[in-house]
């Protein structure tokens, strides 16, 4: 276990950005994932991933301070899985 001697300011401020940036890694693969066959993509995944987006774009807003970089990250992700769902849509219509 961790005793509070082990845990200081700049290493909870490290992990923090840390966690900010792998979090830009999910639509940074969607970004990768438009190359691939629309016939592949789960669109169950891609709608759920947008609607969990969409829900972080609203908390990054209404936090205080308002987080803008992870507002970002999120609409990026919510618009690319949406654009995956429409791919993935159309290709399974026909």
């Amino acid at each position: 276990f961790f005793s509070l001697t082990m845990v200081s300011n700049t290493f909870i401020r490290s992990v923090g950005y840390v966690g900010a940036a792998a979090n830009w890694l999910i639509p940074l693969a969607g970004i990768g994932a438009l190359r691939n066959d629309p016939k592949n993509i789960d669109c169950k995944m891609s709608a759920v991933l947008s609607i969990y987006s969409f829900f972080f774009i609203r908390w990054a807003l209404a936090i205080t301070p308002a987080n803008y970089p992870l507002c970002a990250c999120h609409a990026t992700n919510s618009s690319i899985q949406a654009i995956q769902f429409l791919r993935g849509t159309s290709a399974q219509m026909g």
